[in-house]
């Protein structure tokens, strides 16, 4: 019985270890869990704010203010349009819609 209970002691003592092991293993895991779903949570918060940023930046009128203002563009008129004549001889192709 003694040489029963002397195999048995290491035995439960390295139980108890891999059990307490498997605990922290297991709080880690979640503890990491946690931290990729706030991460997630926030980069799809980012995403809806960028695609809201998108749609608020591509309606025409916005673009035509920013071209005017930033880079000083103006809408074509024909009193603006300037005509450019090919040379004598040179093959001149236009593009059809």
């Amino acid at each position: 019985m003694t040489r029963l209970n002397l195999l048995l002691l290491p035995l439960a003592v390295i139980s108890a270890l891999l059990v307490v092991r498997v605990q922290y293993e297991a709080r880690r895991t979640f503890a990491a869990l946690d931290t990729a779903r706030e991460r997630a949570q926030q980069l799809q918060l980012d995403h809806d704010r960028l695609q809201v940023e998108v749609r608020s930046l591509s309606v025409p009128g916005r673009i035509e203010g920013l071209a005017r203002d930033t880079l000083g563009m103006v809408a074509v008129t024909a009193a603006r349009t300037d005509f450019v004549r090919a040379p004598a001889g040179v093959a001149v192709s236009v593009p059809t819609r």
